[in-house]
């Protein structure tokens, strides 16, 4: 399923709205998330500058709204910049109702703005499909409860009200999600089975994770469904019992079979290259995906889902097939 396109941002200097009855009792930085279909937290610091007044007083984001008010916002655009979804990034849509949206999240898409990201993130996709997420649980992060590194493919699950936000949170803090993803790596995992190594930050490399003994406790297990034995390239599978940034590729490294094509934690792949140059097309990315999650869903039960094999693993997998 193609994202669909925003509408056109206004073109004029004064944004207005007035407040309707239905409207009447939210905070002012929701309203104006959904009305302008931004993130709270933009509209925030409009409201901040003084950009944003009610009945022409400035106010801050968190004033509760009544019918009649005239919301006025001056010179926001740009403050509140439209915005742009690029065409060539798609989201599938795994499932979904009243609750939660389920995606299958592309390669090179970060999932939220932040300091020192650059390129396309996951939230102004997220708000072309369900404008109302701009006032689900952060602002900064709306309806996100869960996050996959930028290059990493798969299941994400998408929180569309507040209540199921609350409660998917804590379900993923209390370990109650079972969460599986497939790897490629270089080599074969020394250790198989349960890895109980903590992780924390790199001691000397501030944004590199690392097994240190002061760590978080971190818990995965692995298990090796095929070595292609004449490049000693691996598909793993991967239970993440914990949800420590970075776990999985972090994990794999520590047991000798780094996620192929890991630009962090992988060795350089001139060796492998030099004597399987036909690997080259498939290494765009480090190779992990997120494959299945099973959430907990109220009063009781589960729900189980799972994405398909993205394209480059279909077509590394059919590759290594025929070097055996």
């Amino acid at each position: 399923m193609t994202s669909p396109t925003l509408s056109p941002a206004p073109t004029q200097s004064v944004l207005t709205l007035l407040v309707q009855p239905k409207d009447a009792g939210l905070r002012l930085d929701k309203l104006l998330a959904v009305a302008w279909g931004q993130p709270r937290a933009k509209i925030a610091k409009a409201a901040k500058r003084g950009l944003i007044t009610v009945d022409g007083v400035k106010v801050k984001a968190s004033l509760t709204v009544k019918t009649g008010q005239k919301i006025e916002g001056g010179k926001l655009e740009e403050d509140v910049a439209p915005l742009t979804l690029d065409p060539h990034i798609k989201l599938d849509i795994l499932y979904q109702d009243s609750q939660i949206l389920v995606i299958n999240k592309p390669a090179n898409l970060t999932a939220h703005p932040g300091p020192g990201v650059k390129g396309p993130t996951l939230t102004p996709y997220l708000l072309a499909l369900e404008p109302t997420l701009a006032t689900v649980g952060d602002p900064e992060r709306p309806g996100l409860v869960h996050r996959l590194d930028k290059d990493t493919t798969g299941i994400m699950v998408i929180a569309k009200t507040n209540a199921s936000w609350e409660f998917l949170k804590k379900a993923f803090s209390s370990r109650k999600v079972i969460k599986k993803y497939l790897a490629f790596t270089l080599g074969v995992p020394v250790t198989q089975g349960l890895v109980d190594q903590p992780i924390g930050r790199h001691p000397t490399q501030r944004r590199k994770m690392a097994v240190i003994p002061n760590g978080r406790p971190a818990k995965t297990l692995i298990k090796v469904l095929k070595v292609f034995p004449p490049t000693n390239l691996s598909l793993v599978e991967l239970t993440l019992l914990t949800g420590r940034t970075h776990q999985a590729r972090v994990h794999l490294a520590k047991v000798k079979a780094p996620v192929l094509g890991d630009p962090v934690y992988g060795p350089k792949l001139g060796p492998l290259l030099a004597s399987f140059p036909s690997l080259s097309p498939f290494l765009g990315r480090q190779l992990l995906h997120a494959r299945r999650i099973t959430i907990p869903r109220a009063p009781g039960g589960h729900l189980a889902l799972r994405a398909p094999w993205p394209l480059d693993f279909q077509n590394l997998y059919a590759h290594l097939q025929k070097l055996e």
